[in-house]
């Protein structure tokens, strides 16, 4: 479907666009660009989106679930790439010009009993303004990642990553520190 949206001029675009908003339940002042596939989108929590935001998905789609009660906030000038999976069961906040790869997956929720006498472990997860999430890396349940980080392709990040810093490995450690200039956005 999305390919004969292509071939329609850009004022009818929009309004499709603008209808699919609406039919997610997204919030927000805009609607976002949409390269390639249409994100698999289900909604049934609040879903609020910045402005300039943008999808793209050549290979494979984004997949993105909000839970009843639960909340994302994607802030402006949000990147999301191939296969990038978000599940919010209490909350998930993606700060102003985040960049997220290929196939990263984001989770507030572990889903399941780690032992039979614990809960489902569930906790918000934050992630800064300016922070660049690299591809096949994973943010679990209360993460927080602070803002013009970098996290290394492939890491797992569970606790807390300070602003200002690339962090690796899994689970994901602070390899290096940066000095940032104020009001500076990554490219």
């Amino acid at each position: 479907m999305n390919r004969l949206i292509l071939l329609l001029p850009y004022r009818i675009r929009q309004f499709l666009y603008g209808c699919l908003i609406s039919r997610w339940r997204i919030s927000g002042t805009d609607i976002p660009q949409f390269i390639g596939a249409l994100p698999d989108i289900n909604n049934v929590g609040e879903f609020k989106l910045g402005i300039n935001c943008s999808f793209r998905s050549y290979r494979l789609k984004q997949r993105i679930s909000v839970w009843s009660g639960a909340s994302l906030a994607l802030g402006d000038r949000c990147f999301l790439n191939d296969a990038v999976t978000i599940c919010a069961t209490q909350e998930v906040r993606i700060g102003n010009y985040a960049k997220i790869g290929d196939q990263v997956h984001i989770y507030d929720s572990d889903f399941h009993q780690v032992t039979a006498d614990a809960d489902v472990y569930q906790a918000p997860v934050i992630i800064g303004n300016n922070v660049w999430i690299g591809a096949k890396s994973m943010i679990l349940a209360g993460s927080i990642i602070g803002d013009n980080s970098v996290i290394a392709a492939g890491s797992i990040v569970k606790g807390i990553i300070p602003a200002n810093c690339v962090a690796a490995g899994s689970p994901a450690k602070v390899i290096k520190t940066f000095d940032t200039p104020e009001n500076w956005i990554r490219k």
